[in-house]
């Protein structure tokens, strides 16, 4: 069996396959040529969904639907202390960008390397996130008077947890992510 007849849908083979190539060599190290080797096609094929790289990585990041995932629901118990719900609210939340740290190496990776393609497909995917996190905030502590600053330095431990992620890999995710709330929850329990 070819690769091609993995998944039945091949613009989403295709997405799968690129973006396991882009976080083992970045954007810029994936070429379509290369990437339609992969997927066992021609690269025609390729350009038949994604006209450019940069709608390829558009798609890749599209592809995950952050937006709708983002308004999920979260556990909250409301009958916990403010700093436990808050606690709550960001180890769920590390987690699951954990679960999509490929997509976070590319678009940080490459970002830091100068690759101009990732910069709308990363601001885009901030633009999501942080009024996410005020919803979040907001939903965690509603006690809170302005949880946009909150909510702010939420995101920035969101990142500072990942990049601990990458320079710490024996360190378990769940300990990373309890390190980094750690200080938001005292900022709400004061």
């Amino acid at each position: 069996m070819s690769t091609a007849d993995v998944r039945p849908n091949q613009r989403e083979h295709i997405l799968d396959v690129a973006l396991r190539l882009m976080s083992e060599r970045g954007a810029a190290g994936t070429s379509m040529r290369r990437l339609a080797s992969a997927c066992d096609l021609q690269v025609a094929a390729i350009y038949h969904y994604f006209p450019s790289k940069d709608a390829l990585l558009a798609a890749v990041v599209a592809e995950r639907q952050y937006g709708a995932r983002l308004a999920d629901p979260l556990p909250i118990d409301p009958g916990a202390a403010p700093g436990e719900r808050l606690t709550t609210v960001f180890v769920t939340v590390f987690e699951g960008a954990m679960e999509e740290q490929s997509i976070w190496r590319v678009l940080i990776g490459e970002a830091m390397r100068g690759e101009s393609t990732v910069v709308p497909v990363g601001r885009d995917l901030i633009t999501l996130l942080e009024p996410a996190a005020v919803g979040w905030v907001t939903e965690a502590v509603p006690e809170l008077s302005n949880p946009q600053d909150l909510a702010q330095l939420m995101v920035g431990q969101m990142l500072t947890g990942f990049i601990r992620t990458v320079f710490e890999p024996d360190t378990d995710h769940r300990t990373i992510a309890l390190e980094c709330a750690r200080p938001l929850a005292a900022l709400v329990d004061d």
